[in-house]
């Protein structure tokens, strides 16, 4: 008999993402971000324009920093303890340029824990190669056949809650505090409260 799967993000949810990034910027091009700052669209958080945004990005996903990211020590514990009866698998919007360093870094810090890794696509601007897609989160989880989302980004969570899946809002982050949470919708604001959650679906 199959167990449910558990999606789960990467950035932030998996790794400190946020904050090593900031670091990398203002090292980088002597910006003064704070995590307060982080923002998806790139262009309007660094006040640049596009064509000087994506050559910004492309430094960034060459750079190999994302290799050095810090982990949730918290979350592995966890983890080893959900896959007893659910199956893992990674769900990301990461950019497919760093494909190689984000299964590398995921096979180091959470060695055996994930039975698949899925890239939506969302962020790899156009391509002639028909093999990759671009899908929403929630097309994602639905093709994959999820029953649960751990995301700490509030669209993502919204959107599987729209199609009756399970969703873990987690973190408390400046991009997803300040936000009324519909139904289907839980926030986790650690790995902590996420075990004591899926514990309780099987006491």
């Amino acid at each position: 008999m199959s167990k449910p799967i558990i999606a789960i993000d990467v950035d932030d949810v998996l790794s400190a993402s946020a904050a090593a990034f900031v670091d990398f910027s203002n090292e980088r091009w002597g910006t003064r971000l704070t995590i307060e700052d982080v923002d998806e669209d790139w262009a309007n958080m660094w006040q640049i324009d596009i064509p000087a945004m994506e050559a910004r990005a492309a430094e960034f996903h060459q750079s190999g920093v994302v290799s050095s990211y810090h982990k949730y020590d918290e979350a592995l514990p966890v983890l080893e303890r959900l896959k007893n009866n659910y199956d893992l698998v990674v769900a990301t919007s990461r950019n497919r340029r760093i494909d190689i360093e984000t299964r590398d870094w995921l096979n180091e810090n959470y060695p055996n824990i994930f039975k698949e890794i899925h890239f939506s696509g969302i962020f790899d601007g156009d391509t002639t190669d028909n093999s990759v897609c671009k899908l929403t989160k929630t097309d994602l989880l639905l093709k994959i056949g999820a029953s649960y989302i751990i995301d700490d980004q509030p669209k993502h969570c919204f959107g599987a809650a729209d199609v009756n899946l399970r969703a873990i809002l987690f973190g408390d982050y400046p991009w997803n505090r300040d936000v009324d949470l519909p139904p289907g919708v839980l926030r986790c604001a650690n790995w902590r409260e996420i075990g004591v959650y899926f514990d309780s679906l099987i006491s």
